[in-house]
């Protein structure tokens, strides 16, 4: 300090002593504002041992980064050198000699502390910049109104899609309302198997598969209806309705299927959430859709196989 004055090119860093003996606490360096050297010329630190056998830190510099700390640590044997991450003094080692490429950092060290240093090393090393790509902060009450209002707007968009179904496409539409109710069930089972949390893109996905999953049912009972228009008989109608609609069903799920595949690679936490589901569920309702409605008919069939009507 010159008259309570920084002198020029130099400035105040805090760091923690690093003195043998003495309890942890804050002290002030006097540093250079430009460094010697900085994580990008260092190549890789590691702990070691000294010529005593006592724990110590080697590091390795690029050439370059060796050619300019070699000028530096032989202008300035003797003094400390200061050891600067995220703007604190980790670490400040007296010079014993000049140093190129290969250096060694030793004192009165535990084995603990020369890990450390090591990784306080390192980690000056890489290049660890931050992008934000989403911040959200709510509180806990309207996170939980949020959760409570989606699963409730879930609910009642399942009952209304399980009247519509049950109103056009009468005793049919129990059938759907079955493989729908078993569908949601395999889809959170799914979710428990994963452990995953249910958030409010995951409710957005359990909601569209409700649509996804009558949409099949409504391609299969439509062609079954045009089969019995045509004076098939009801077991043939069935069979020519699941036969005729697999391959439309087969192509709508593919296609919503790979836009969730691309969604779950791209996308970021809420858009994955909403992948998953979305995906699970599609496969719960191909399965539902073209077994289990299907073994429903069957079964009705087998109780009644003399019925002339369906109630569709």
């Amino acid at each position: 300090m010159q008259n309570g004055q920084v002198p020029q090119g130099m400035e105040i860093v805090p760091g923690i002593t690093n003195s043998p003996g003495e309890a942890a606490g804050t002290v002030y360096y006097l540093v250079r504002k430009v460094a010697a050297v900085t994580g990008h010329d260092l190549r890789n630190a590691r702990p070691s041992l000294d010529e005593n056998n006592q724990p110590a830190v080697s590091f390795t510099l690029s050439p370059e980064g060796g050619r300019k700390f070699g000028k530096v640590t032989g202008e300035n044997i003797g003094r400390q050198l200061a050891i600067i991450l995220d703007g604190r003094v980790q670490s400040a080692p007296r010079l014993e000699d000049r140093i190129t490429t290969d250096g060694r950092i030793h004192g009165a060290f535990t084995q603990e502390e020369v890990q450390n240093l090591s990784l306080i090393l390192r980690s000056g090393a890489l290049p660890a910049s931050l992008t934000y790509l989403e911040e959200r902060t709510i509180g806990p009450s309207l996170g939980a109104d949020s959760i409570r209002s989606g699963i409730i707007a879930s609910v009642v968009g399942l009952l209304l899609v399980i009247s519509f179904m049950l109103v056009y496409y009468r005793l049919a539409g129990v059938n759907a309302a079955l493989a729908l109710v078993l569908n949601l069930l395999i889809l959170l089972a799914a979710m428990t198997y994963f452990r995953s949390t249910l958030t409010l893109p995951g409710i957005a996905g359990f909601a569209l598969t409700v649509g996804m999953a009558v949409d099949a049912n409504v391609l299969v009972f439509e062609r079954i209806r045009e089969e019995l228009r045509l004076g098939r008989a009801v077991k043939a109608a069935i069979r020519a309705g699941f036969e005729r609609a697999f391959s439309t069903i087969i192509d709508s799920h593919c296609t919503t299927l790979i836009a969730g595949i691309f969604l779950y690679a791209y996308g970021t936490g809420p858009v994955r959430g909403f992948a998953v589901t979305l995906n699970v569920g599609i496969l719960a309702n191909l399965f539902t859709a073209l077994v289990v409605s299907r073994a429903i008919f069957d079964a009705a069939m087998t109780l009644n196989p003399r019925a002339q009507t369906l109630s569709i």
